[in-house]
């Protein structure tokens, strides 16, 4: 949504006597819309995208709000109420569905971590509750709670955690480039690897969903060759997170990717960084010099072209 329409969509909402709540990290504002015994959610990022979230006939009431100031506004997610999906859109979050998203593909030191979390209407609405979202709108002590939150409600048969380390990582990466493969190919790979676990612990999901990152059917037919599993739809796309199962396995892949690099720094001495920074090139130098060039495999994604970076005279 443009910057022009946010002060007045803002006064709308308050109009409306929406309560105003505290933003959480990136977000511009937070507003709660009840009508009866149905409550809405409208947060706004300070990016500028818009989500909306709850129940009718609140959420109808949000949307009408928002549509009045400006057209066309993003419901994401889809209202719980809702039994449709339109094309190109992900189903219902309350029906009974596996999310999955990963850590760590794009950050230098430590693992990949994939995770997915398996919901049902219950489950979604008490995720939506605690304010799961999205990890990369939640900063680091947040999201250490909300992890713990999502642990507590969601049961551990209901919930899989996949780490590769880097070690492990950059021995897979090596082997699917060996055979023509890319990184999306091993992010499916690790996608599948959570999906399988789950339904072999009894979860039956109506659909599937993931962010987009790579072909699909690669996914379906690992799924179909080791679990049997047909006919359920595997569904790719942008901005996945909105849905509350893959917000929730986002902050569940983020925290192990996050206490990896901790224990990791608390055995080297010093602060493992995050991403591919100057402060990332500067410390694999000084792993480089400490440990040798070989040692660094056990700590970082050595195919990055960060690595160039660290070896360079």
């Amino acid at each position: 949504m443009s910057k022009a329409h946010q002060p007045s969509l803002l006064e709308q909402f308050r109009r409306a006597s929406a309560a105003e709540l505290a933003p959480g990290p990136y977000e511009s504002w937070r507003m709660k819309l009840s009508d009866g015994t149905s409550q809405a959610t409208a947060i706004m990022y300070q990016s500028g995208k818009l989500v909306i979230s709850g129940h009718a006939p609140a959420f109808d009431q949000a949307i009408a709000i928002v549509e009045a100031v400006a057209k066309p506004v993003a419901k994401e997610p889809a209202p719980a109420h809702s039994t449709a999906s339109a094309p190109g859109e992900a189903p219902p979050e309350n029906e009974p569905h596996i999310g999955t998203d990963e850590a760590g593909k794009g950050d230098f030191f430590g693992p990949l971590v994939t995770a997915g979390v398996y919901v049902d209407d219950r489950v979604a609405k008490l995720l939506r509750a605690l304010s799961v979202r999205d990890s990369k709108t939640v900063g680091d002590r947040e999201l250490r709670v909300l992890a713990g939150n999502i642990r507590d409600v969601v049961e551990e048969q209901k919930r899989a955690v996949l780490l590769v380390a880097p070690k492990r990582y950059n021995e897979l990466y090596r082997q699917m480039r060996s055979e023509g493969k890319n990184l999306n190919t091993l992010l499916a790979w690790t996608h599948t690897r959570v999906i399988e676990d789950l339904i072999k612990n009894g979860v039956r999901p109506k659909f599937i969903l993931s962010d987009q990152f790579g072909d699909k059917r690669y996914i379906e037919s690992r799924l179909l060759a080791d679990t049997r599993l047909s006919g359920v739809p595997v569904i790719q796309m942008h901005r996945a997170e909105a849905d509350v199962a893959v917000a929730a396995a986002s902050i569940l892949a983020r925290d192990g990717f996050l206490r990896w690099l901790e224990q990791a720094g608390k055995t080297l001495g010093l602060t493992v960084p995050k991403g591919a920074s100057p402060k990332v090139i500067e410390t694999g130098r000084l792993l480089v010099a400490r440990l040798g060039v070989d040692a660094l495999k056990d700590y970082a994604k050595v195919s990055f072209k960060t690595m160039e970076k660290v070896l360079a005279p």
